[in-house]
């Protein structure tokens, strides 16, 4: 199950949730159960097929 990074609109709370593709419209705040929340961009790991190496794009980095 993926992960999604989320940014609260009322209490500004950052959480991440694992939650299915097909509903991920349907998280809120773990912290005050609001759904005015925003979904954060977050980098990711990718492979290669056939090659050993690791690439990552974007580290960590989040935007509101």
């Amino acid at each position: 199950m993926p992960s999604y990074d989320y940014k609260c609109a009322e209490c500004g709370h950052v959480f991440t949730a694992f939650v299915a593709i097909k509903d991920k419209d349907r998280v809120k705040c773990t912290n005050c159960a609001s759904s005015n929340i925003k979904q954060l961009f977050t980098g990711f790991n990718f492979f290669k097929t056939g090659s050993s190496a690791c690439s990552s794009a974007s580290g960590s980095s989040r935007f509101t």
